[in-house]
């Protein structure tokens, strides 16, 4: 595959108003967001918010994962699927935000803030 081609599907990916199909490609791109949105970019939004806001408990800074990692998945990737693996995948996803959410609380926020 030419870059030239991968940077037009990347692209494509990124963009909300084309829609992206089930192939290797684009599920790759689905998984590094996942990925990523969970172990970098919503704790370090919420470290952020918390240097700003002060503290906040366990359970909010959890369901502040969770509703962000699926913001980002549902919002900027746009995987299609059909509506039972969208909530399969949306549990399994919001699951494991909410585990890596905990752990970046207690063995991070709660320091650092």
């Amino acid at each position: 595959m030419e870059a030239g081609t991968t940077q037009e599907r990347l692209g494509a990916a990124l963009d909300p108003r084309a829609r992206i199909y089930r192939d290797p490609f684009n599920e790759l791109v689905v998984f590094i967001i996942s990925a990523a949105g969970a172990g970098v970019v919503v704790p370090a939004v919420l470290l952020i918010v918390g240097a700003f806001t002060g503290e906040f408990g366990i359970g909010i800074f959890v369901a502040a994962s969770v509703v962000l990692e699926l913001t980002l998945i549902f919002g900027v990737a746009r995987p299609q699927m059909k509506p039972g693996e969208r909530i399969g995948w949306a549990l399994l996803w919001g699951f494991a935000a909410a585990v890596l959410g905990a752990a970046f609380w207690e063995l991070v926020f709660k320091q650092a803030v």
